[in-house]
C-alpha cells in the first residue's frame, strides 16, 4: 500500500515519464484504490484553487450585480431594431447569470461551492471511463494487466493537472491542450508498463478512447443536425 506521502514524487516521477511510478502502482496490492485516493487528492487541490482564485477575481472586479446591470443596458441598445424580444432576452440573461459567474469562478454565489465537489467527481469519472476504455483496448492488443493495475497508472495520468493549482491567482490561465497532450504521454507509458506492450500498442491503447469519444461526438453532432434539418424541413 503506497503512503500519500509518496504522492508528490510519484506525480513528479510520472510528469517526466520516469518508469518507476508506474512499476510502483502496478505492484500495489490494490492500485486502484491508489489511483482514487490520486485522482480525488487532484481534484480537490484544483478545486480549492478555483475557488480561493475565483474569490480573489471577485474581489479585484466590479460587483457582479453591477456588471450584470452594465450588460444588461448595452444588450438593450444592442437589440434596438433588431427582431429580437429586448424583455426576453433580458430575462434569460438574468437567469444563467449565476451559472455564467459560476462557470468563470466569478461571484459570491453559493453555486461556487459546487465546484469543491463537482471537480473531484469530475476527475474520478474521468479517470474510470478513460482507465477502463484503456484497459479494454491494452487486452485486446495482447496486454497482460488487471483492470485495477490500468486504473493505478492511468490515474498518473492526472499528474499534469496540478498546473492547474496555478488558478489561485487571477486571470491566470493554463493551457488545455498542454495537459491533455501530457496526460496521454503519460497514460502511454503507464499501459506500456502495466500492460508490458510494445510502444506502439501501448499508445494505441492511450489514443483509441480519445478516438472513439470523436466518433461518437461526430455521430451525435450529424444525427442531430439532420433531425433538425428534417423538423426544419417539415414545417
Amino acid at each position: 500500500m503506497l503512503q500519500p506521502k509518496t504522492y508528490p514524487r510519484l506525480l513528479g516521477q510520472a510528469l517526466t515519464l520516469e518508469p518507476a511510478p508506474f512499476v510502483e502502482m502496478t505492484d500495489d496490492d490494490n492500485p486502484w484504490i491508489e489511483g482514487l485516493f490520486f485522482a480525488f487528492v487532484i481534484g480537490l487541490a484544483v478545486a480549492v484553487a478555483r475557488l480561493i482564485g475565483g474569490l480573489l477575481l471577485t474581489a479585484s472586479l466590479p460587483l457582479p450585480g453591477s456588471v450584470l446591470e452594465a450588460i444588461v443596458t448595452a444588450l438593450k441598445q444592442s437589440l434596438l431594431g433588431v427582431a429580437v424580444n429586448p424583455a426576453q432576452a433580458e430575462a434569460l440573461l438574468r437567469q444563467m447569470w449565476p451559472w455564467i459567474t459560476t462557470l468563470f469562478d466569478y461571484g459570491t454565489g453559493w453555486l461556487r461551492l459546487l465546484v469543491l465537489v463537482a471537480t473531484p467527481l469530475l476527475y474520478i469519472g474521468q479517470w474510470l471511463l478513460y482507465g477502463l476504455l484503456c484497459h479494454l483496448v491494452a487486452r485486446l492488443l495482447g496486454g497482460s494487466g488487471s483492470v485495477g493495475q490500468s486504473l493505478g497508472v492511468i490515474a498518473l495520468s492526472l499528474a499534469p493537472r496540478v498546473l492547474l493549482v496555478a488558478m489561485v491567482i487571477p486571470f491566470v490561465s493554463v493551457s488545455g491542450l498542454l495537459i491533455h497532450v501530457w496526460g496521454i504521454l503519460i497514460a502511454y507509458r503507464g499501459l506500456e508498463v502495466a500492460h508490458d506492450l510494445p510502444p506502439t500498442k501501448a499508445a494505441g491503447a492511450a489514443l483509441a478512447p480519445l478516438v472513439l469519444g470523436a466518433i461518437v461526438l461526430f455521430a451525435v453532432t450529424f444525427v442531430s443536425l439532420t433531425l433538425a434539418s428534417l423538423t426544419g424541413g417539415g414545417t
